[in-house]
């Protein structure tokens, strides 16, 4: 819906399947079944050396005298409570880690994520879901008002047994979840075992994305690592991927506000695509490219001619003469801000560009090599917005 967070979108439902609640005493018996046919387990392929592992990660989801059907009902009263978000959260994080613990005794890591959706679904639990091998991510939400926020929190497969920890940031959308070393292996050249989430959160001009990196120490995550817009290059988008050898990268391609230039929301940018590899220091930068665009080459002439460098100029024209006429015509001088007329697109070899109150352009663009250059120019009447 126009207007709501980004984890609003999230879909629980199972494809032609009604969100139903299951009563509180069908949940008690289930969950008793289910615990009482396995004291322990072992998750397949996560561990290879079993050890002991106290029953929870975060001791506010250490309730062992708790009756399972009361904390259901405590915790649909919780969302339902103004306020009452961060605390259902860990209410249904905490019946979530119990239920996971119990029931993927005879199921393979990628079980985590789709036994978290249909017991969510049935508590009608509004959540976003990231999942990796013997690790998942859940953002919680209520979903009769989804724009109260929202309660990140990440499980992850451990020894004998399932931890659960929240994640420090309400209000987020979940984006992706990458791991290393869970399966028992050394995991991406004898590095520790570690989780990184990426979630994303609203500023003014859109969604900027933030990256948090955790150490796996035994039944805890430590943070060992934050980028947010500063490192990762704004307002955009990301994702996770590998390298040829398998590595952990991540992805983004995004845009901050342009100097001398007036761009809003929707105008065209200049975008930056920026590549991490999840290294032994943690995500480091291997590679920052600006997408070519025609809008891209025509502020990179602006530029190089605001600060004197002819040789940068020449070389966003397909002829030198074209940097003395930009010259002329005052473009090396700032006379107010520089921005797209209405119905721009950042890739079309045409484009109009008003300057200050009274100045309009008609720019025209030529393809070159991988990218374009400014192959005229001129002066053009504005249109009335």
């Amino acid at each position: 819906m126009p207007g709501l967070p980004p984890f609003v979108s999230a879909t629980l439902r199972a494809p032609g399947a009604p969100a139903r609640r299951l009563a509180p005493a069908l949940l008690a018996v289930v969950f008793v079944a289910a615990l009482g046919a396995t004291a322990a387990w072992v998750l397949s392929g996560c561990s290879r050396q079993p050890r002991f592992v106290p029953a929870s990660a975060d001791s506010s989801l250490a309730a062992p005298g708790d009756s399972l059907a009361e904390q259901v009902r405590v915790l649909n009263e919780r969302w339902s409570a103004p306020g009452g978000g961060e605390e259902a959260a860990r209410l249904t994080a905490q019946v979530l880690l119990r239920d996971l613990r119990a029931r993927l005794e005879t199921g393979p890591p990628a079980a985590l994520e789709g036994r978290a959706r249909a017991l969510l679904d049935s508590l009608d639990v509004g959540a976003e879901f990231a999942g990796a091998p013997c690790a998942l991510a859940v953002n919680f939400f209520t979903r009769s008002d989804p724009t109260t926020g929202s309660w990140p929190w990440v499980f992850w497969s451990g020894g004998t047994t399932v931890q659960a920890q929240a994640v420090e940031g309400a209000g987020m959308g979940l984006v992706g979840l990458a791991v290393r070393g869970l399966d028992g292996t050394p995991g991406d050249s004898g590095r520790a075992p570690g989780i990184a989430a990426l979630f994303e959160r609203r500023a003014g001009g859109g969604q900027q994305p933030l990256l948090l990196a955790w150490h796996v120490a035994g039944e805890r995550l430590e943070l060992a690592q934050t980028l947010g817009p500063d490192s990762l290059g704004g307002t955009g988008t990301g994702a996770f991927g590998t390298a040829g050898d398998t590595a952990v990268v991540l992805g983004t391609r995004t845009w901050r506000p342009t100097p001398s230039f007036d761009e809003c929301a929707t105008c065209p940018h200049v975008y930056h695509e920026r590549r991490f590899r999840w290294g032994r220091d943690g995500f480091e930068r291997m590679e920052d490219l600006v997408v070519q665009t025609p809008y891209a080459v025509f502020v990179q002439l602006i530029q190089a001619l605001t600060v004197g460098d002819r040789d940068g100029a020449a070389e966003r024209v397909t002829r030198p003469a074209l940097v003395e006429s930009a010259r002329r015509a005052g473009w090396a001088i700032a006379n107010g801000a520089w921005r797209a007329a209405p119905g721009s697109e950042a890739r079309r070899n045409e484009m109009i560009f008003y300057r200050g109150a009274n100045e309009a352009w008609k720019v025209r663009f030529e393809r070159h090599g991988g990218g374009w250059r400014v192959d005229a120019f001129e002066a053009t009447t504005r249109v009335i917005e």
